[in-house]
């Protein structure tokens, strides 16, 4: 999907908030999603997690900064 453009395509559809929590050990560079969420989406918030792979949510040294985040932008 990323590579025929289809992933952009669907986020120019997004309507809502968009918060984007990514571990600075991950795969996927963050500074590279951070600019494609840019192109696409007004006003992303975008998180960087230190020592944190793709799943937070999982990870001992990340998961307790990754749910602080998320009931933070969740209880708005």
């Amino acid at each position: 999907m990323r590579k025929r453009g289809e992933m952009m395509a669907m986020g120019e559809r997004i309507a809502c908030d968009v918060v984007a929590i990514h571990g600075d050990q991950d795969p996927h560079p963050a500074d590279a999603v951070k600019a494609s969420l840019e192109k696409v989406i007004a006003n992303p918030r975008f998180y960087k997690l230190k020592d944190c792979g793709h799943t937070p949510w999982k990870e001992r040294d990340a998961q307790d900064a990754f749910y602080a985040i998320l009931t933070k932008e969740l209880s708005g």
